[in-house]
């Protein structure tokens, strides 16, 4: 049963036919009868137009001629036909033929040798293999990129078809420090770096970076995204004597919990647990903390110490409000290497009146306190924001130091997104920071997405619902437009527009074509949206929720559903139980918002935090992180 080549512009493929002949190819011309010119025994003389070159390497590259080989055995088994000549006209004879016809014949049909068939079914075999070979092979490829676009994308995960299961466990106290190198999440043990596999949770490495120490970049808004850097910095505070021996014995401000030390290591490690380097550093230019891309990352204030710092400040008892502020003082914000400690780029950040948190609240024998607290300052870092925070300054920069957020804007705020570009809220940052009296947003301003530059793309008319979660592919952002909703591309061109029954509070995933809306307190809870089109294509009621949490929904005082991941084919939600502290994960298919699965794992999860690390789905406690699976 040979095989029948059918054309194709984009692909290959082939067909069964049934025939008795040795070889079927309807758009390849018959081969003419072999003869044997006059004094060439065993030479086959094609017909015009027929094809006597070798039969073509349909795997081939273009590229210069195959070298001969060296290897005698090798020209022995496999002579060389010659130019001109088909290479299965080479017979067995002294001359090229089949060593059994006269000399001097003309014209003599010559006959098939014996095993073509079976050469032919061999070939046909092994063509077929090599087909369904590189078939698994391109679907290796494909499934291996899909993993890759997974494990960057934010809030994603590996594909989940069923409930995952506790795959492994280690006790470490996660609050004092945890970061991620690739594949590997770094905590530190008594005054260790330790490294663990992601997929096993098998220590991998250890290494001693002092007691106190802090390894990667804080990740306080949202689980970091984007490839994990090569490198991770741990710092950590030097002590005078002795040194101390475990946590407690670190001094520390009671009100800031900050260590008080001037002196500090810093210590770069890669991700196969090798030491890059070491050296020491103070607080000069401010407290060192561990950032983006193998730097540190400090800030601290600059001009005269503000007169009015830690005085009493009135409060409105009517509205709440506190009063007047004093003024405090401008701050500047430095990003190091951390190797070298050479400055890659600095900022200076004046004081911005009524904005940040200003006030610290303090209780003594039933009576409120609120007094000024005009130099608090901290900086923060994920993979592709660094920020500064306190009295009177408040900014976003991208790594390479161009500043995102408007100077003149004191409560505007900026996110990552998943694209590599940035989204800048004009106003989400007015309350954001607790006890200071903000000034009300600029109403001139604009929702705004950014390039990774920081340079202007495109204004919203109003806020962007930016997604938790993604499977990495693009996607429309969704923004809200007055009591519309529309989505609009990567370039601000609009999609769609539509007027909803349903207002929606968040996007909680975004991925398979598909817009999982949270409605907030609605009689949807989540509702499935088709990306491409604005249309409604499912939708979760609250009942269907209590009926999935059973006995535990009914009794409590009440659930919400304030996140939720994707592994591109499913929105897998975290609805969180207020009462008990626990939180149930519900897996819903995103083509049609039915129940794949749900899972639970009973006390020993309360207070335990769920979130997708390099497509890993991890658990994190007080004092242990859990892989899931």
């Amino acid at each position: 049963m040979p095989l029948r080549r059918r054309d194709a512009r984009d692909r290959l493929t082939f067909e069964l036919v049934e025939s008795t002949d040795e070889d079927v190819d309807d758009e390849v011309a018959p081969p003419a009868p072999r003869t044997r010119p006059p004094g060439a025994p065993g030479f086959t003389r094609p017909s015009p137009g027929a094809q006597t070159s070798r039969p073509a390497d349909l795997d081939a590259r273009p590229g210069p001629a195959p070298v001969a080989s060296d290897d005698p055995a090798d020209t022995a088994a496999s002579p060389d036909p010659g130019p001109g000549v088909a290479e299965d006209a080479v017979g067995d004879g002294p001359d090229g033929g089949d060593g059994d016809a006269p000399d001097g014949a003309r014209d003599e049909t010559v006959p098939p040798r014996r095993g073509r068939r079976t050469a032919v079914v061999g070939a046909t075999a092994a063509g077929v293999a090599l087909v369904l070979g590189g078939m698994l092979a391109v679907d290796a490829w494909q499934g291996r990129g899909e993993l890759d676009r997974l494990r960057t994308a934010p809030g994603a995960v590996e594909p989940l078809p069923d409930a995952p299961e506790e795959r492994w466990t280690t006790d470490v106290a996660v609050a004092n420090s945890i970061g991620f190198l690739p594949s590997t999440v770094v905590t530190v043990e008594e005054g260790a770096a330790v490294g663990s596999s992601l997929d096993t949770g098998e220590e991998l490495w250890r290494v001693d970076v002092g007691v106190g120490a802090a390894c990667g970049s804080v990740f306080l808004w949202s689980p970091p995204a984007g490839e994990p850097d090569p490198t991770i910095v741990c710092v950590a505070p030097v002590l005078d004597g002795a040194g101390a021996q475990d946590e407690d014995d670190l001094p520390t401000d009671p009100w800031t919990g900050r260590v008080q030390t001037t002196d500090w290591e810093v210590v770069v490690v890669d991700a196969a647990g090798e030491v890059l380097g070491r050296r020491s550093t103070t607080t000069e230019g401010g407290v060192p903390a561990p950032g983006p891309g193998g730097t540190v990352v400090r800030a601290e204030r600059v001009g005269p110490v503000p007169e009015g710092d830690g005085t009493e400040l009135e409060i409105d008892m009517t509205t709440g409000s506190v009063g007047e502020i004093p003024e405090g003082r401008a701050a500047v914000l430095r990003v190091e290497d951390a190797l070298t400690g050479d400055v890659r780029w600095d900022a200076e950040l004046p004081f911005v009146a009524r904005s940040g948190q200003c006030v610290e609240w303090s209780e003594v024998d039933g009576a409120e306190t609120v007094r000024a607290s005009l130099e608090g300052l901290w900086t923060g870092a994920e993979p592709r924001l660094v920020r500064v925070d306190g009295c009177g300054v408040t900014g976003w920069f991208t790594p390479d130091g161009a500043r995102l957020d408007d100077p003149d804007n004191p409560v505007d705020s900026v996110v990552a997104l998943g694209d590599g570009s940035y989204y800048r809220d004009p106003a989400s940052n007015e309350y954001g920071w607790g006890y200071g009296s903000p000034e009300p947003a600029d109403p001139a301003a604009a929702p705004a997405v950014l390039g990774p530059d920081g340079s202007l793309r495109w204004e919203a008319p109003g806020p962007v619902l930016v997604p938790q979660s993604t499977d990495g592919r693009p996607a429309p952002l969704l923004v809200q437009d007055g009591l519309e909703v529309a989505a609009f591309d990567g370039t601000g061109a609009e999609v769609w527009r539509g007027t909803e029954p349903w207002t929606p509070e968040s996007v909680l995933v975004a991925a398979g074509g598909t817009f999982v809306v949270s409605t907030g307190y609605g009689g949807a809870v989540l509702v499935g949206i088709d990306a491409a089109t604005g249309r409604e294509t499912w939708s979760l009621s609250r009942d269907d929720v209590d009926g999935l949490l059973g006995d535990s929904g009914s009794e409590a005082s009440g659930w919400s559903v304030d996140s939720a991941y994707t592994d591109g084919s499913r929105a897998i939600a975290v609805v969180s139980n207020w009462q008990d502290g626990s939180s149930t994960l519900v897996a819903l298919d995103l083509a049609d918002g039915r129940v794949v699965w749900t899972a639970d794992w009973g006390e020993d999860a309360r207070g335990s935090w769920v979130l997708p690390i390099q497509g890993r789905l991890l658990r994190l406690g007080e004092a242990a992180i859990t892989r899931l699976g």
